[in-house]
């Protein structure tokens, strides 16, 4: 057992990464804002494609509209005629349509940079955000081209159809994906339990304190984090490491504002 240590703070000096990020705007501070927010804090350079606009608070989501296929592969390549990332990571996308065109456009014009998906299945206040065919199309489009995938532990089962951690990990690393990171969100526990699991390398595990209370946005932050670090350079243990390091720190930190939830501060 590896308990995380972490020697790169959010003030890293070393080269400004490029990140393309492509998810879904959240009023009340999940998705494309604490992407974006991670990405300033870990001096990365955030660009952003939007896959849909949700209708929630911390409290609710009562609303997902997804972008049309045709205005979402228009901003993708309209933006990589100049943009140059260095990773992509993929948060909130509620459509199968916009997942086979994000496909194609990493399988044809960025085959080489690292992908980063956060499965992201229903919404940190419980409503539910997936359907038989949104499991289907990120077994058929995304996990194949994933370098880590970071599902919680019912994630993980809902996207395996699995009986246990383990044999869900199994296949989805089956499906292609080289590493997935399995994030522990029980609220009972008094102790978090991450685990990393790769094709390559043996299983790491990583024990962190719980805070108490509920925070919004605090997979966004984790997957984002992990992306800014392999975007200038880490290797992917030690990026999340690092990653894992540093939401815990923006979830120690969090701002409180009356809400249901408190939001993570990244800027801690």
């Amino acid at each position: 057992m590896s308990y995380v240590k972490d020697t790169h703070m959010v003030h890293n000096k070393s080269k400004l990464g490029n990140v393309l990020i492509v998810s879904a705007h959240d009023p009340s501070g999940a998705g494309l804002q604490a992407d974006i927010e991670t990405c300033q804090a870990l001096k990365c350079y955030p660009a952003t494609i939007v896959t849909g606009l949700t209708t929630q608070n911390t409290r609710k989501l009562s609303n997902v509209k997804n972008i049309s296929a045709h205005d979402f592969r228009a901003q993708l390549e309209t933006l990589l005629e100049e943009f140059s990332p260095d990773v992509c990571k993929v948060g909130l996308i509620n459509s199968t349509d916009l997942m086979a065109s994000l496909s194609n456009v990493i399988t044809e014009k960025l085959p080489d940079i690292p992908l980063v998906i956060d499965p992201i299945l229903g919404s940190g206040s419980g409503a539910k955000l997936f359907t038989e065919e949104i499991i289907e199309g990120y077994l058929q489009h995304l996990v194949p081209i994933a370098e880590i995938i970071t599902p919680n532990l019912r994630e993980v089962r809902l996207l395996s159809n699995g009986k246990d951690v383990v044999s869900s990990v199994d296949y989805l690393l089956g499906k292609g994906c080289k590493n997935i990171l399995v994030t522990d969100t029980d609220p009972e526990k008094e102790i978090i339990i991450n685990h990393l699991f790769s094709k390559v390398c043996h299983q790491e595990t990583y024990e962190m304190k719980r805070y108490q209370g509920e925070y919004h946005g605090t997979g966004c932050t984790l997957s984002s984090a992990v992306a800014c670090r392999l975007a200038t350079g880490m290797d992917i243990r030690s990026a999340v490491r690092s990653a894992q390091k540093y939401a815990h720190s923006a979830v120690q930190f969090a701002h409180d504002l009356g809400w249901c939830q408190k939001i993570p501060n990244r800027f801690f």
